[in-house]
C-alpha cells in the first residue's frame, strides 16, 4: 500500500510508541552485595536509590548477605563466572582480592581532586602497585572511652589530644589509681576492656605493639615489603618488650583474661578500647552512663589503626562503566552524605567534615582529628588475613593467657611464614 507523507508520519509515530516501552525497560543491570548489618542495609538502599535517579539507565540490585559470611560468599563467586558487578568490601581483603585478579582498578572513575579528598591512609588500604582498587567511602579509628565520675572521684585528668596522651605504662598507672578510688568505696573494678577479651585482631592487639616502633622500622612494617616473611619483623627486641607489656595487662589483672558480658556499661571497667560506632551502642543500652574518650596510648609513636569498607568493582562485570559509576557516587560527597543520614559514620573524605555536624565537637571530632593526623591501614597487604589470623589473634590470645612469650613468637613465625610461601 502506498503510504502519503502524513500516513507515512503517522506510522513512524506508531513505532516509536511500541518501541519507546521497551526502550525505557531496557535499563542495565548490576548487582550489589553488601555485608548485612550495623545499618549498612539501610543506608546502602538510600544511597542506591539516589543512584537510580539519577542514572535511570541503570538498575542496581541489592542482595545483602550475613557479615560473616560476605567475605566467603564473595570469594567463592569471585572464583567462578558470575561475581557482583560491585560489592561493599571490607577494607583489609581488598588488596589480597586485587593481588588475586579478582578486581579492576577505578583510580580513573575519580578526578585528581577527588584523590587529593580521600584520607591517605585509606588510598594506602584499597591501593596496589599503583592502582586503586577500592572507593575510600567511610572511615574508622581506635577510641578508647573512659568512665567520667571514676575519673573524677580519683582526681585524674585525662588528656585532651593525641601531643598530650598517655603513654601505655601512664595509662595503666593512672587507671590504677582510679581502680584504687572504686576499691576504696568497694567496687572492685578491671582497668580496661576491649570488643573481645582477651582482645583479637590487628585493628587492636597490634595498635598496642606496633606502637613501641616507629615508621620505617622492621616492626612497623611487621612483615616484609614482599609479603613472604614476618622473620626479623615481628620478633625485634621493640616487639618483644611489647608484648611483655601486653601480658601483664592480663596477668596483673587489668584486663579480663574472659569475657564479661557489658562491663563497661555496668561499671565493671573503667576505660573501654572501641571502635567509633561503640559510643553510640554504649548510650542506647545504657543512657545513665557518663562517658567521654581520651587519645589512644602509645608505647614510642602515636597511632590509629583505621579503615572500613569500600566499594570495589569485579574484574569479571559485565558492566564494568556502570560499576565504576555506583563505586564513584558512593564514594563522593552526596552519596556518603545519603548514607550518614541514615547510619552515622567517620567519612573517607577530608572535605566532608564541614557538612557533618557531629564532627565539629565531641568525641567523633577527636577521633576523626586523631585518624587525620595519626591514622595508618592495618599492616599485611595481601597477606593480611594470614598476619591477622596467626598473629594479631591467635598468637596474641596465647600471650595473654600467660603463654611462653619466645616460644609463642617463635611458633608464630614459623607457622606464618609456611603460609606466606604463596607469595614466593
Amino acid at each position: 500500500m502506498k503510504k502519503t507523507g502524513f500516513t507515512f508520519v503517522l506510522y513512524l509515530v506508531f513505532v516509536f510508541l511500541l518501541v519507546a516501552p521497551v526502550a525505557a525497560q531496557d535499563a542495565t543491570t548490576i548487582d550489589f552485595w553488601i555485608p548485612a548489618g550495623r545499618g549498612r542495609d539501610e543506608s546502602m538502599a538510600a544511597v542506591v536509590e539516589a543512584f537510580e535517579a539519577l542514572h535511570p539507565e541503570i538498575n542496581v540490585e541489592i542482595t545483602s548477605i550475613p557479615f560473616n559470611e560476605f567475605l566467603n560468599a564473595t570469594q567463592v563467586a569471585y572464583a567462578g563466572n558470575n561475581p557482583p558487578d560491585v560489592a561493599l568490601t571490607n577494607g583489609v581483603a581488598i588488596q589480597n582480592l586485587a593481588y588475586n585478579g579478582a578486581l579492576l582498578p577505578i583510580e580513573d572513575a575519580f578526578t585528581e581532586d577527588d584523590l587529593a579528598d580521600f584520607m591517605p591512609d585509606l588510598v594506602d588500604m584499597v591501593s596496589l602497585d599503583g592502582h586503586m582498587y577500592g572507593a575510600p567511602w567511610a572511615q574508622a579509628g581506635n577510641v578508647m572511652y573512659y568512665n567520667v565520675p571514676y575519673f573524677e572521684a580519683a582526681g585524674i585528668e585525662v588528656p585532651q589530644t593525641m601531643e598530650e596522651a598517655w603513654t601505655w605504662p601512664e595509662f595503666v598507672e593512672n587507671v590504677n589509681q582510679v581502680r584504687a578510688a572504686q576499691a576504696e568505696a568497694g567496687n572492685d573494678i578491671y582497668g580496661m576492656v576491649g570488643l573481645n577479651n582477651p582482645m583479637t585482631g590487628a585493628y587492636f592487639t597490634w595498635t598496642i605493639i606496633r606502637s613501641a616502633s616507629a615508621p620505617g622500622e622492621p616492626l612497623w612494617d611487621s612483615i616484609a615489603s614482599d609479603w613472604t616473611t614476618v622473620d626479623g619483623y615481628i620478633n625485634t627486641p621493640e616487639a618483644m618488650e611489647a608484648y611483655a607489656f601486653y601480658q601483664s595487662l592480663y596477668t596483673e589483672g587489668f584486663m579480663p583474661s574472659a569475657e564479661v558480658p557489658d562491663a563497661f556499661g555496668t561499671g565493671q571497667a573503667a576505660t573501654y578500647f572501641g571502635i567509633p560506632p561503640t559510643g553510640t551502642e554504649i548510650s542506647l543500652a545504657f543512657p545513665e552512663l557518663e562517658w567521654a574518650t581520651m587519645p589512644i596510648p602509645y608505647l614510642k609513636t602515636p597511632l590509629v589503626h583505621t579503615g572500613s569498607f569500600a566499594p570495589t568493582v569485579s574484574a569479571k562485570s559485565d558492566n564494568p562503566d556502570e560499576a565504576k559509576l555506583l563505586a564513584a557516587f558512593i564514594a563522593s560527597g552526596e552519596g556518603y552524605l545519603i548514607s550518614h543520614a541514615v547510619t552515622p559514620q567517620l567519612p573517607g573524605r577530608i572535605s566532608v567534615r564541614s557538612e557533618i555536624p557531629e564532627l565539629q565537637d565531641g568525641y567523633l571530632a577527636r577521633v576523626f582529628d586523631e585518624v587525620l593526623a595519626y591514622g595508618v591501614a592495618r599492616p599485611g597487604g595481601p597477606a593480611h588475613a594470614i598476619f591477622d589470623s596467626l598473629i594479631a589473634q591467635e598468637m596474641m590470645v596465647n600471650i595473654a593467657l600467660g603463654g611462653n612469650i619466645e616460644e609463642e613468637v617463635a611458633a608464630a613465625v614459623q607457622k606464618t611464614d609456611a603460609q606466606l610461601m604463596q607469595f614466593r
